[in-house]
C-alpha cells in the first residue's frame, strides 16, 4: 500500500469560516427538484450576507435525489453563488468508488468537497489511511469531512485524525455528532484542521473551543442569528454569550422539533414565499400545533 502523505507546509489552505449554509433542497409537489426555489434561496441567503454554502447538505434530502438530481442542484448552486461565495459540495456514498466518482464531478464547479469516510474505512486501520490516499490521489479538491454517527454508524476515530490531520488537501471536519466531549477532542487539532460545529444548540457553546465556524439549518431561514456570532464570542463577555445561547436554546426547543428541522424550516420559508414547502415523503408532516407555533415565531421575530 502506498502513502502519500502530502503536508500542509506552505499550502495556501482554504479560509472558509464563519458561516457555512448547508443548503435546503427545494422541492415540487412530485418531489422533485425545485430549480427556481433554489436559485431564490440561494440568492436570498447571499443578499443577506452569506458567503458559504453547502449544497447536497444533511439537510437536503438527498436520499431522495436521483444522481441527475444531484448533479443539476450543484449546477444551479454554482451558477448562483459564483464568484461572490464558496461553495462546497457534498459527495456522499457507501464506497470509496462512489465518493471519488461525485467528487470528481464536482470539481468541475468548487475547489471544496464535503465528504463522508465508509464504515468499513471508519472500523479498520488499513483501510482508514488507503482511504485516503485513494481520494488524495485520484482527485484534486479541497476536502472537508463529514462525521455524523447517525447516518454513519460511529465517529470518525480519533487516533486516525492524529494520523491525518496534516496531509496537504484535508482542509477540515464538520461535525453533526452533537456530542460536545467529541467535539472537544476534535478542537485539539485546531492549528491542522478547521473544526466545524454543525448543531444549532452547541453553536456558541462551541467557541470556546477554537470553533472555525457553522453549520446550522436554521441559517436558512434566519442566517443574521450566526453570521457574527464567532465575531461576538469575542467581543462580548462570558455572561452576555450565555444568554445568547439560552435564547438560541429556547428557540430551537420551542419552535423546531428535532426530527422535523427540514420540514420546519420550509414551512416558514415557504410563508414568506421563497421556496415551496414541499419535502421528501421519508419526512413526517408537520402537525397542525407545530404549524401554529412556526406562524406565531413568524408574526413575533425570527425570519
Amino acid at each position: 500500500m502506498l502513502l502519500r502523505r502530502q503536508w500542509k507546509r506552505g499550502v495556501s489552505v482554504s479560509m472558509i469560516n464563519g458561516l457555512i449554509v448547508p443548503l435546503l433542497t427545494p422541492m415540487n409537489e412530485d418531489a422533485s427538484l425545485d430549480n427556481i426555489g433554489l436559485k431564490s434561496l440561494t440568492a436570498r441567503l447571499m443578499n443577506k450576507g452569506v458567503r458559504n454554502f453547502i449544497v447536497l447538505s444533511p439537510y437536503s434530502e438527498t436520499s431522495s435525489l436521483s444522481i441527475e438530481q444531484e448533479k443539476e442542484a450543484i449546477r444551479i448552486a454554482s451558477s448562483t453563488i459564483g464568484q461572490r461565495g464558496n461553495l462546497i459540495v457534498g459527495c456522499f456514498a457507501d464506497a470509496t468508488d462512489g465518493i471519488i466518482e461525485k467528487v470528481k464531478f464536482a470539481e468541475k464547479f468548487t475547489n471544496n468537497c464535503l465528504v463522508n469516510i465508509p464504515f468499513s474505512s471508519l472500523t479498520n486501520e488499513v483501510e482508514f489511511i488507503d482511504f485516503f490516499d485513494k481520494l488524495f490521489t485520484k482527485t484534486n479538491a479541497n476536502i472537508f469531512l463529514y462525521n455524523d454517527p447517525f447516518t454513519f454508524k460511529r465517529n470518525i476515530p480519533i487516533v486516525g485524525i492524529d494520523r491525518i490531520a496534516n496531509w496537504e488537501k484535508l482542509i477540515g471536519i464538520i461535525d453533526f455528532s452533537k456530542n460536545l466531549t467529541y467535539f472537544r477532542a476534535l478542537s485539539d487539532y485546531h492549528q491542522s484542521l478547521r473544526i466545524f460545529q454543525g448543531a444549532e444548540e452547541y453553536s456558541v457553546e462551541s467557541f470556546n473551543y477554537y470553533c472555525s465556524g457553522l453549520v446550522v439549518g436554521l441559517a436558512n431561514v434566519s442566517p443574521e442569528l450566526f453570521i457574527d456570532l464567532q465575531k461576538e464570542s469575542i467581543a462580548y463577555g462570558y455572561n452576555a454569550m450565555v444568554r445568547q445561547e439560552l435564547k438560541l436554546l429556547t428557540l430551537m426547543k420551542e419552535y423546531f422539533p428535532k426530527d422535523k428541522r427540514v420540514q420546519s424550516y420550509k414551512k416558514i420559508l415557504s410563508i414568506e414565499g421563497v421556496i415551496q414547502e414541499y419535502f421528501s415523503k421519508s419526512l413526517e408532516t408537520l402537525s397542525e400545533e407545530e404549524v401554529s407555533k412556526l406562524l406565531k415565531l413568524i408574526k413575533t421575530s425570527i425570519a
